[in-house]
């Protein structure tokens, strides 16, 4: 590095020196020995004070580069020590990552290993389970067997008991038919009369409970019922529609809001009949007490001439009701 840089200063010595004494050459043979020496003095001053800025400058660079080079010797040491301890963190890094790795590793195999046997626990539970389960499902089918066969055996010895006293009743009736025929036949034909009379009964008797708005062409809903003998009456449309073709006693009770005016008809049929009207301050009821001749499939309702609103609570004030009279 030293003799490169000697090699420069003289080389730049060399140039300076040949471009002055180019220069000069020319003017030599017109001046004075006198003036020459003077002239080469001159020059010697000058290449002197040159070579020693010269000197200056290569000093300062050779100061400059050895702190360069001091300075890059030291960040190279830095990253030497940066790059080991970047290792060094490296490698510890995959030791945590290798250690924990293996733990969870083991771990799993641990959970699956517990989770495996939870479940084995639970299969075998649940076969048992299922097999007691069977076992109670069989007892419970011949028991259902035995229980099948004790009632067949029943109804046959009823069977057998029904025919016998069949026998025995119409060896009896043969010996006293002359005696009471008469008698037999009257007792039938009540127990047939009171037979018909419960069977061809008609009635029903149902409430509200709840506040309505009712117009022209809808129905009171009486969704509570108290009696409904025959089933006539249905409480989600509130109509009632006769099973059989008789003479019907038909009522309802009607409870107005406070203060407001109520007007309601009886409906056959969907036809207005009976009407109620009832106005002024306070609670007012409205009755209907009518007797219709009623087809089988005749309808019965309670409406309005308007849109009105028909007041009730749990005190059951407004109701409809009817029955078969003859």
């Amino acid at each position: 590095m030293l003799l490169l840089r000697v090699l420069f200063v003289s080389l730049s010595i060399v140039v300076s020196v040949s471009s002055s004494v180019g220069s000069d050459s020319e003017s030599l043979l017109s001046c004075s020995k006198f003036h020459f020496e003077e002239k080469i003095l001159e020059k010697l001053v000058r290449l002197e004070y040159k070579k020693e800025l010269n000197e200056e400058k290569l000093k300062k660079w050779e100061d400059a580069f050895s702190s360069k080079l001091n300075k890059m010797e030291e960040v190279i040491k830095r990253t030497e020590i940066f790059v080991e301890t970047m290792r060094d963190i490296q490698l510890q890094e995959q030791v945590r990552l290798n250690n924990s790795y293996h733990e969870i590793v083991e771990r799993f195999k641990v959970y699956s290993k517990n989770e495996t046997k939870f479940y084995r626990e639970q299969m075998n539970t649940l076969l048992i389970f299922l097999s007691s389960k069977t076992k109670e499902l069989r007892v419970a089918e011949k028991n259902r067997e035995n229980a099948l066969e004790s009632m067949q055996n029943t109804l046959q010895q009823e069977q057998k008991r029904f025919n016998q006293s069949f026998e025995l009743i119409l060896e009896n009736f043969r010996l006293s038919s002359n005696r009471t025929f008469k008698e037999m036949i009257e007792r039938q034909q009540k127990d047939y009369e009171v037979l018909i009379t419960k069977q061809s009964t008609v009635a029903f008797s149902a409430y509200t409970t709840k506040r309505q708005d009712i117009t022209s062409i809808t129905n009171i809903k009486f969704e509570k019922v108290w009696t409904n003998i025959g089933n006539g009456y249905d409480p989600i449309t509130g109509i009632f529609t006769a099973p059989r073709q008789g003479i019907y006693h038909i009522s309802a009770v009607v409870m107005s809001v406070s203060g407001h005016e109520l007007y309601l008809k009886i409906k056959h049929n969907n036809e207005y009949t009976a009407g109620s009207l009832v106005t002024g301050d306070g609670y007012k009821t409205g009755t209907f007490d009518v007797v219709f001749n009623l087809q089988k499939g005749d309808t019965v309702s309670v409406g309005s001439g308007g849109s009105h609103t028909v007041n009730s609570d749990s005190d059951t004030y407004t109701t409809f009701s009817g029955h078969l009279i003859a």
